[in-house]
């Protein structure tokens, strides 16, 4: 009697730890921080690209910085008298993509070829501090990835999209919604399980 209670005591135990990490699933994965003037926004490609431009002009139009880069299609602007405009210099010859880039090695994620990208374009220019924007759900992996390239550097900041739906509560989630953090937590699994074996 005494074991079945303790396994039924276990049992309950770990149901609970599954449902609070179920309810915290979502909410971790939108990481974001305080904001301050940098020297880039950097947005990083997604599904829903126009919200997350939409987000970062809004950034610039604020003043937060005067330098924007995209590095998936290797494109940088700068503010100029209230405009945006092509940026002097490169960014590079072609897509970051790991599906154009021979060179990127088959296993790099995607978004982790794009801020490698965009720690080369940053560092031609001399520039030390960025804000990077994405949809909600991406900032977590998003923030690993910085870390492992750029460092834990408080110059680096992180801004989702308030333009994209992303539900933080589970039960305001959909189908739909939990496939996209399921598929974040897949993905986040993956760049731990490669990035020992990666240079910064």
């Amino acid at each position: 009697m005494r074991a079945f209670k303790k396994n039924l005591l276990i049992l309950m135990m770990v149901l609970v730890v599954l449902a609070a990490g179920l309810f915290y699933a979502p909410r971790f994965l939108a990481y974001s921080t305080r904001l301050a003037r940098a020297d880039a926004v950097i947005i990083l490609l997604g599904p829903v690209f126009n919200d997350r431009e939409r987000h970062a002009r809004d950034l610039m139009e604020r003043g937060m910085a005067d330098f924007l880069l995209i590095p998936a299609y290797n494109k940088a602007y700068t503010v100029d008298r209230g405009r945006l405009k092509p940026a002097s210099g490169k960014t590079g010859k072609n897509s970051v993509n790991g599906n154009y880039n021979a060179a990127a090695p088959r296993f790099y994620e995607d978004t982790h070829l794009e801020l490698i990208a965009a720690k080369k374009t940053l560092q031609m220019h001399g520039q030390k501090s960025a804000i990077f924007v994405s949809s909600p759900y991406h900032m977590r992996r998003i923030q690993m990835m910085v870390d492992k390239e750029f460092g834990s550097f408080s110059g680096y900041y992180f801004s989702p999209t308030p333009y994209e739906a992303a539900p933080l509560n589970a039960w305001e989630m959909k189908a739909s919604d939990w496939k996209k953090v399921w598929r974040e937590y897949v993905k986040i699994l993956w760049f731990m399980i490669y990035s020992p074996w990666t240079k910064s």
